[in-house]
C-alpha cells in the first residue's frame, strides 16, 4: 500500500496537535463547567444566607425580589410543612410534590438534587434551614430552574470547545501548508529522476533553501553531470568501436598495398640506383613505413586495444637523434607549404626509455599539427614556422615543446582537443592529438597546450 510523504508527515503531526488541542479544550469545558455551577451555587447560599441572617418576616414581596436577582423560585416552609410564603403559585398538586423533597443540607451542587416539574417547567430542589426556634422553626425550598442551570454550564463549557475547534482546523489547514513545501520539491525531485531514467540529463534549478533538500539537488546535478560525461564516453566508445570494426576489413587491403608499394620501389631502387636522387627513394621508403605504423595507431585505437597488436618494445630512445629524425621526415611538408621548421639541439645528451616507433608518431603528430596550424594562418609579420625546443626540467622529467605561429584552436573545441574525431581543421580527422595524447599516457607522461600572445605551444613532459 502506498503511503505518500505527505501523509507521513501530516497525519502523526494532526494526531498530535488534536490530541493536544481535545485535551486542552476538554480541561478547559470540565473546569468551566464546574466553575459556573460553583458560581450558581455560591449564589443561591449568598441568598439563603441573607435570608436565614434576616429579623425582617419572610412575605411573599421578599421572596419575590429575591427571585428576580437570583433567578430562582423559593418556598418557606413551617414544621406542619405548611407554605407560609411562596413565589409561584402552589395548588394541591404541587403542594403534595414539594413536600416529598428531603432537605438536603446546604447548597452545593444542584445538579444532583431531586428534580421536580411544575406547569411544564423542570426544577432543580434543595430544601435548607432557615431558622430553628423552639416554637416555630422554618426551612426554604429553593426551586432552580434547569434550563437556566444547564444553560449557564452550556455558556462555561462551550468557549474552549469552540476555541478547541478553531485551533484543530486552523492546525490542520498550516500543517497541511507546511507540508506541500516539503512535498513540492520532493515531487518535482520525483519527476526530474524520472526524466533521468528516459535519458534527459537535464539539472534542476537549485531550492532557495539551504536545507537537505537543497543537499539532495545537488547530489542530483552532480549525478546529471556523470551521466552526461558517461553517456558522451559510451558515444565515443561505440564511435571507435564501429570505427575498428568498420577498419578491420579496410586494414587487411591498405595493408597489402602498403607492402606492394613498398616491395615494389625496394626492386626498382636496386634494380635502378638513382645516384644522387637515392635519398628521395629511401625518404619514400620511410613514408610508407610510417604510413603503415599509423594506419596500425589508427586501428588499434579504434577497436580500444593499445597493447594487443603490438607489444612494447621499451629501450633508450636518444631525444636529440629521434627528433632530428621526424624533422627529416616532415620537411618535405612545411617545404611544400612555406612553414619553415626551427630546431636547435641541446648540448647534452637527452635519453628516455620508451618505444621508438610510438615515441616517432607522437612528434610526427605533434609538427604536423604544427604544420597544418602555421600554414592555414601566418603571422604577417615573421611568416609561418614551427619551432621545437627540448629542456630537461626538474625531478628527472623532459619536456618538448613544439611551438607555431598560428591562431590555435577555436574555442568551440578548446576543452576537447584530445579526445578522437575533434578538430577545426576542414581536411582533418581529429585523431593525431588524441593518438598523440594515449602514447604519452601509455610512457607515463602528459600533454597539454597554451597559448601566449601570437603563438600556439603543445608542451608533452616524459620520465627521463
Amino acid at each position: 500500500m502506498r503511503w505518500p510523504i505527505q501523509r507521513q508527515l501530516l497525519v502523526p503531526m494532526l494526531l498530535v496537535i488534536v490530541l493536544a488541542s481535545t485535551l486542552s479544550s476538554g480541561v478547559s469545558a470540565w473546569v468551566g463547567s464546574r466553575w459556573a455551577r460553583r458560581e450558581e451555587s455560591d449564589r443561591l447560599s449568598r441568598v439563603v444566607a441573607t435570608l436565614s441572617d434576616a429579623n425582617f418576616p419572610l412575605q411573599e414581596s421578599v421572596l419575590q425580589k429575591l427571585a428576580g436577582l437570583s433567578g430562582a423560585e423559593f418556598v418557606v416552609w413551617d414544621a406542619q410543612q405548611q407554605a407560609q410564603a411562596a413565589t409561584l403559585p402552589l395548588d394541591a398538586d404541587v403542594r403534595d410534590r414539594l413536600k416529598a423533597v428531603p432537605e438536603t443540607g446546604p447548597l452545593s451542587d444542584l445538579s444532583s438534587n431531586p428534580l421536580v416539574e411544575i406547569q411544564g417547567r423542570s426544577f432543580l430542589t434543595a430544601k435548607v434551614p432557615l431558622r430553628r426556634t423552639a416554637t416555630r422553626p422554618l426551612s426554604l425550598l429553593v426551586l432552580y430552574p434547569e434550563d437556566r442551570w444547564w444553560t449557564a454550564t452550556r455558556g462555561a463549557v462551550l468557549p474552549p470547545l469552540i476555541a478547541g475547534g478553531v485551533t484543530a482546523l486552523a492546525a490542520l489547514v498550516l500543517t497541511a501548508l507546511w507540508a506541500r513545501r516539503f512535498t513540492r520539491p520532493i515531487a518535482r525531485l520525483s519527476q526530474q529522476s524520472e526524466s533521468i531514467a528516459s535519458g534527459d540529463f537535464q539539472p534542476m534549478p537549485l531550492p532557495n533553501r539551504d536545507d537537505e533538500l537543497r543537499d539532495l539537488t545537488l547530489s542530483i546535478n552532480r549525478m546529471v553531470e556523470q551521466l552526461t560525461r558517461y553517456e558522451q564516453q559510451v558515444r565515443r566508445n561505440e564511435r571507435l568501436k564501429t570505427l575498428g570494426q568498420l577498419g578491420a576489413g579496410l586494414a587487411h587491403q591498405l595493408r597489402n598495398w602498403l607492402t606492394g608499394a613498398r616491395l615494389a620501389l625496394q626492386v626498382h631502387a636496386r634494380e635502378c640506383p638513382l645516384g644522387e636522387h637515392a635519398e628521395s627513394t629511401e625518404m619514400a621508403l620511410r613514408q610508407l613505413g610510417l604510413m603503415e605504423s599509423y594506419l596500425q595507431r589508427f586501428l588499434t585505437l579504434g577497436a580500444g586495444r593499445d597493447e594487443a597488436v603490438r607489444p612494447r618494445e621499451s629501450s633508450e630512445v636518444p631525444l636529440i637523434e629521434l627528433i632530428e629524425n621526424v624533422l627529416s621526415l616532415v620537411r618535405p611538408r612545411g617545404r611544400h607549404v612555406g612553414v619553415d621548421l626551427q630546431w636547435t639541439p641541446p648540448t647534452s645528451l637527452v635519453v628516455i626509455h620508451g618505444d621508438r616507433d610510438e615515441l616517432q608518431e607522437l612528434l610526427v603528430n605533434l609538427l604536423l599539427n604544427g604544420i597544418d596550424a602555421a600554414a592555414q594562418f601566418p603571422s604577417s609579420s615573421h611568416g609561418a614556422w614551427v619551432r621545437v625546443e627540448l629542456h630537461r626540467a626538474v625531478s628527472n622529467r623532459v619536456r618538448l615543446r613544439v611551438v607555431d605561429s598560428g591562431r590555435g584552436p577555436a574555442d568551440a573545441i578548446a576543452g576537447q582537443l584530445f579526445e578522437p574525431f575533434v578538430t577545426d581543421k576542414p581536411e582533418g580527422t581529429g585523431l593525431g592529438l588524441a593518438v598523440a595524447k594515449q602514447i604519452a599516457e601509455s610512457h607515463g607522461g602528459s600533454i597539454g597546450w597554451s597559448r601566449s600572445g601570437e603563438t600556439t605551444c603543445f608542451e608533452l613532459g616524459l620520465p627521463a
